[in-house]
């Protein structure tokens, strides 16, 4: 059974997510590919210590599409996202 939770930003996360839209392309449906990846399958990400995870999404250079790292958490139902770093594709 596939499990989707909801993906919830926390208010920085929002005006970060809000800002990479003036310096990157597409940035909307990066984040858009990111929260659905981590709502369908949160283990992806790399464990941290207690309950937070990262996970890092490559960017596309020729379209000027953004890296990003998102530090998260999540349970049964919910991925919490506590931070995000836009940068440069590589």
């Amino acid at each position: 059974m596939v499990v989707r939770r909801t993906v919830i930003q926390e208010r920085a996360v929002s005006q970060d997510i809000e800002n990479a839209v003036h310096s990157y392309r597409l940035v909307d449906e990066a984040i858009q590919s990111l929260e659905w990846t981590l709502a369908h399958k949160p283990e992806i990400g790399v464990h941290r210590r207690g309950r937070f995870w990262v996970y890092m999404q490559d960017g596309f250079k020729i379209h000027k599409i953004p890296e990003i790292v998102v530090l998260y958490s999540f349970s049964d139902d919910a991925v919490i996202l506590h931070a995000i770093v836009f940068r440069p594709p590589s």
